[in-house]
């Protein structure tokens, strides 16, 4: 008796989280899908991010960062902040420069001014502001619901509750000893009802080793401060370097800061040069070792003094203790990165899954609430 009441109070639980979380759920996972794929298909609604051929003046050899950086300049003259380049994905990809703190989004904690570039001449090609293009909007509706740290905390308790269904879900479904190997075979029986049920567990079942990091590294990237206690514990955490925001001796240019930390790691591959304010800094270089797990936003970094080119500090993940190396993998693994493009494929296809997970325990709900008999009054 005590074994059917624990069942019962799971399934009331995995039902009531279900219905009330399921939606918020499904929004989260479809639109993470979608940004697994973010540059992809920001470039096809954007046609001015790709480069044409006739555009490459005849040479694949890209202009110096320092002309680029003079462009930004002389199209927004009145920003005399610093200006983070991430550099082409492939040969028919423009620069992404962002300006982080533009005036006209100041209200909003995370809102830059983004500008392609044409590496191959140095043209301003397009100016757009974080939030106001289709792909950004959907990244502040996956990360934020668009209600800043209202829609955070919203998100993490919606973390919090997929976790229960998922553990309650996995109860109810648990086998007796013996009959575990029959109850993991894809296997759909005939009738509705019955194939309702069956598409709702297997989608859960197969899908938990998709949903579960899933859901457990959205979590931790929404809420870091509230991790990073636990994980101090088992390993220290390398903190974020002290840099001094002025700048001693002659200014050095992009290409040449670039240049000095590429002699630190010569075997690295450039993705990010943020430059410094016009009245001075340092610049910070993040380069792509191989064995990385995210490509896009890699954790080497070098900050290179803006006024001498000296090496003021570095940042190597082959040197990572445990901490640093768990914080390295939650946005690799959250979005696929990290095991190459059948990682990303596998992690939009994910995505699809609390969807229908939604849809089938929505279906069977009803289903069982039609047969449930009427008490007398």
């Amino acid at each position: 008796m005590a074994r059917q009441r624990i069942r019962r109070i799971v399934l009331t639980l995995h039902l009531s989280l279900g219905l009330v979380v399921g939606g918020l759920l499904a929004l989260t996972a479809l639109t993470g899908s979608l940004l697994v794929f973010y540059v992809d298909i920001d470039r096809m609604l954007t046609p001015e991010l790709v480069i044409p051929a006739g555009q490459m003046d005849g040479r694949m050899d890209p202009v110096p960062l320092d002309l680029v950086v003079q462009a930004l300049r002389e199209a927004h003259p009145q920003r005399t902040g610093g200006w983070r380049l991430e550099l082409p994905h492939g040969p028919d990809h423009p620069i992404m420069a962002r300006y982080m703190k533009p005036e006209e989004t100041a209200s909003k904690s995370f809102a830059p001014l983004m500008v392609a570039v044409n590496p191959y001449s140095g043209e301003v090609l397009s100016s757009r502001f974080w939030g106001r293009t289709a792909m950004t909007w959907t990244y502040d509706l996956h990360y934020l619901l668009l209600a800043g740290d209202t829609g955070r905390m919203v998100l993490t308790a919606g973390g919090i509750a997929s976790l229960l269904i998922l553990a309650s879900g996995v109860y109810l479904w648990w086998p007796a000893a013996g009959k575990r190997g029959r109850a993991l075979l894809p296997r759909i029986r005939s009738g509705f009802v019955r194939q309702v049920f069956d598409i709702h567990v297997l989608t859960g079942v197969y899908g938990l080793a998709v949903l579960l990091p899933l859901i457990v590294t959205g979590l931790v990237m929404e809420q870091p401060d509230w991790v990073k206690p636990m994980v101090e514990r088992l390993s220290p955490l390398t903190p974020a370097p002290a840099i001094a925001s002025g700048r001693e001796g002659r200014e050095v240019g992009a290409d040449a800061a670039l240049a000095a930390a590429l002699a630190r790691f010569p075997q690295a591959e450039p993705r990010w040069v943020e430059v410094p304010a016009q009245a001075g800094g340092a610049y910070h270089i993040r380069l792509f070792q191989a064995g990385e797990p995210g490509w896009r936003f890699p954790k080497t970094s070098v900050w290179v003094n803006g006024g001498d080119g000296t090496i003021l500090e570095l940042r190597d993940p082959t040197r990572w203790t445990f901490g640093d190396a768990f914080f390295g993998w939650q946005h690799p693994l959250h979005n696929g990165e990290c095991f190459g493009l059948c990682c990303r494929i596998l992690v939009a296809a994910g995505g699809l899954l609390p969807a229908l997970l939604l849809a089938t325990g929505v279906v069977r709900w009803r289903q069982k609430k039609r047969t449930r008999p009427v008490r007398a009054g």
